[in-house]
């Protein structure tokens, strides 16, 4: 499970995401649906992923990063994912979606691309 904090620089909310053993899938979901109604209505559409703490992504936090990026796509804003771990970047690799995903080695890295 990916529990997340968020936190604002420049304009760009940063997603910084750690795993968890929660079992409350309930908790889970609210927690997804209120990001992903954040992403639609905020008005500025820069947002930067914090994979630091990642060690491993399930199929289905895969999903979610995905799905996340498409919604972002979709109201023409701008998604950075920074700090994945070689381990994640292989699973990302395998997947082939690392050319669907933008990303980079560092949040300074990521706050320069999407510098306004």
């Amino acid at each position: 499970m990916l529990n997340f904090t968020t936190s604002e620089v420049g304009g760009v909310m940063i997603v910084s995401f750690e795993a968890v053993d929660e079992e409350n899938m309930d908790w889970q979901f609210s927690r997804r649906d209120w990001l992903y109604k954040t992403i639609e209505s905020r008005e500025d559409g820069r947002f930067a992923l914090d994979l630091t703490d990642i060690g491993y992504l399930a199929s289905s936090e895969i999903g979610f990063l995905v799905t996340l990026k498409r919604r972002v796509d979709r109201r023409k804003g701008r998604l950075v994912l920074y700090g994945a771990t070689p381990y994640v970047l292989d699973i990302f690799r395998t997947m082939n979606i690392q050319k669907f995903l933008d990303m980079v080695e560092s949040r300074g890295a990521a706050l320069a691309k999407l510098k306004a």
